[in-house]
């Protein structure tokens, strides 16, 4: 079988605020155009709003809690995947392929990088310069004779605006979704602010997704090369990432597969998760994935212009800096979110904690949570209204936290064992000279 290349382009912290999604504001002509050449999933949601562990979910098909990573994988927190997971670059490697990564992992501590199977790792940096970087990539590859699959982690969105001399870009004007605060002034002005701040740096993106996509068509790659643009979860704003509210666990996927049978231009509304990635690539190309191991299910069918191959999708918190554990189920209609411990109504990360959005919308964003959390999505698209425990939506409510708990009893979720320590716990222990085997799954 003549196997085609798999060039999978994922971004950090970039959420659906794009102008494939609707986001009018924001400058991607080079998206704009990809998604007029692909399919694009409308509701595609990811396994985690970390990093770490969505990353983790997209290159190996399994759920962040069956992986090993439930939190960041840098230090201190130093979460890894489990020795007997097998990472999607691993996996086409054994099938022939030759396997590039240009930028970011964030799936194993950076010592342990040569354990994901890469034949070749060069750095990331500001979108554009990744974009150059790829485009040399390709140009080495392209006479080469293997098919090859090439990761591109783009950073940006990041909040790293002043290390990458990120301008802010308000030349379309600013869109501010309606689950921020805009209720003073000085919440309006911080909301246009910072928006504008994320959108100078999707802008970097798309140019330097401009750069790749040219690349691609200049060297005669494009007829046998799909084109994967994802995301590892929702935008760096208040009640988005480090959440399992849709704008936590909401990305982009837009697939340029022509020789898998797909139709350009078209948009697909039924539920994917990226933990379905994995199994996809897998049957598209007609490769065995490693058995007994897949969680995911593989949307290929779907893709071709089937039937939505999910009715619900899963997602997950355990850590990011701090123990949060989460776990929600989201349907067609309804999101239901089981709060496993005390903390605040929202968990911030620490980028965003330093904006001003959070600055003025502190008490909003602090309140006490409750256990549970149900949220009729059609009538409340921000998750601003918990209906938890209205008579009215008690048999909702009920089958939804049935379907959480059989999800995890299925998956051997830890945390039906009890709460979950951290590696950092474990080094703690240690020095203490305490003889005790910390909970670590």
């Amino acid at each position: 079988m003549n196997r085609p290349n798999l060039l999978l382009v994922h971004c950090h912290d970039l959420g659906q605020h794009i102008g494939p999604y609707g986001v009018d504001t924001v400058h991607t002509p080079a998206l704009d155009r990809l998604a007029s050449e692909s399919v694009l999933f409308t509701n595609s949601f990811c396994s985690s709003p970390g990093c770490s562990p969505s990353r983790a979910s997209m290159m190996t098909g399994r759920w962040p809690h069956a992986t090993g990573v439930l939190g960041l994988t840098h230090g201190p927190f130093r979460w890894a995947l489990n020795d007997d997971e097998v990472h999607l670059a691993q996996f086409l490697a054994a099938a022939g392929y030759t396997t590039h990564l240009i930028g970011v992992q964030h799936v194993v501590p950076e010592a342990r990088v040569a354990r994901l199977g890469y034949h070749t790792r060069e750095p990331g940096g500001k979108a554009p310069n990744v974009g150059r970087t790829v485009r040399a990539r390709l140009q080495q590859q392209k006479d080469s004779g293997k098919p090859f699959f090439l990761s591109v982690g783009f950073v940006q969105p990041h909040r790293d605006f002043r290390m990458h001399d990120t301008e802010p870009d308000s030349s379309k004007g600013v869109y501010v979704p309606g689950y921020v605060p805009q209720q003073t002034e000085a919440q309006a002005a911080a909301a246009r602010a910072e928006f504008a701040e994320i959108q100078g740096a999707i802008r970097d993106v798309d140019a330097g997704v401009d750069i790749i996509l040219g690349a691609v068509d200049e060297l005669g790659l494009r007829d046998n090369t799909v084109v994967v643009f994802t995301a590892d979860h929702g935008i760096a704003m208040p009640r988005a990432k480090c959440s399992l509210y849709d704008p936590g666990i909401e990305v982009p996927l837009i697939m340029r597969a022509p020789m898998w049978g797909t139709q350009p231009g078209t948009r697909l509304e039924g539920l994917v998760s990226n933990v379905d990635y994995f199994p996809t690539f897998a049957e598209a190309l007609e490769l065995e994935p490693p058995p007994g191991r897949i969680q995911g299910l593989s949307f290929l069918a779907y893709l071709r212009g089937g039937k939505p191959h999910r009715s619900e999708i899963f997602a997950e918190k355990t850590y990011h800096t701090d123990y949060d554990p989460l776990r929600c189920v989201r349907t067609e209609k309804f999101k239901c979110i089981i709060n496993f411990d005390l903390n605040e109504a929202y968990d911030s990360p620490t980028d965003i904690k330093k904006g001003a959005i959070y600055r003025t919308g502190i008490e909003h964003f602090c309140e006490t949570r409750r256990m549970f959390e149900l949220y009729d999505l059609t009538e409340d698209r921000w998750e601003l209204n918990n209906v938890s425990g209205a008579e009215q939506y008690a048999r909702v409510e009920e089958e939804l936290r049935g379907r959480i708990l059989a999800w995890m009893r299925e998956t051997q979720d830890p945390l039906l064992r009890g709460p979950v320590g951290s590696r950092y716990y474990g080094d703690v222990m240690k020095e203490l000279g305490v003889s005790m085997e910390a909970r670590i799954p």
